[in-house]
Parts: structure tokens; C-alpha cells; sequence
């Protein structure tokens, strides 16, 4: 549903994928993206990269997508510094809103 969702999108460019959890924060410090998607059971991405990421690009929406859950989760800093989490049920729309979403 993932790819299906972001190919009919014109205002959505992939600038990235990677297979590896260890590649994530240097892939997102090489194209400094607006977005990143990671999924959400994935073992050994973890809050600490989250944060790690945030620390280095304060602007990045971190939206984790289960694949075998039905949620989509929003990580983002706040102006006071601080890791923010929002979640939904996982749908196109949810999707789309998590790439869209507005942290102001």
C-alpha cells in the first residue's frame, strides 16, 4: 500500500531507500529529506535513532508504518527540543496525512 500511495502522489519524491537499519541515519544526513519512512516493527530501529536523526535534522518527520500492525506513527521535534509522537490507524489516508503532516 505504501508504494501504491506515494507513486500517485506528484508533490512526493523518493530520494532514498535503504535495506539496512544501520544505513538510515546516513542515508537521511546524504539527502536530507523532508520525510522519512521507516517501519514501524522493524528490530533495531528504536527511539535513540529517532533522536539521533532529529538531533541532526530538526525539520525531518519520521513516519513509521506497521506491516504487521494497522498504525502509522508520527515522531517529530518540538520547538522546545523535545521528541514528539502522534499515531493513527494505518489507511492511504492516514499515510498521506503522515507525509503531509505540519509539526507548526
Amino acid at each position: 500500500m505504501l508504494y501504491e500511495t506515494i507513486r500517485e502522489e506528484s508533490d512526493i519524491e523518493v530520494v532514498g531507500d535503504v535495506s539496512e537499519e544501520n544505513a538510515i541515519v546516513s542515508a537521511t544526513e546524504r539527502t536530507n529529506p523532508d520525510c522519512l519512512i521507516v517501519p514501524l516493527d522493524e528490530p533495531g530501529v528504536s527511539i535513540s535513532m529517532y533522536t539521533t536523526i532529529l538531533a541532526r535534522r530538526p525539520h525531518v518527520r519520521i513516519v513509521a508504518i506497521g506491516d504487521g500492525t494497522d498504525v502509522v506513527e508520527i515522531y517529530w521535534k518540538s520547538e522546545e527540543g523535545h521528541l514528539r509522537r502522534t499515531y493513527s490507524t494505518a489507511s492511504r489516508e492516514a499515510i498521506l496525512k503522515a507525509l503531509h503532516f505540519s509539526t507548526t
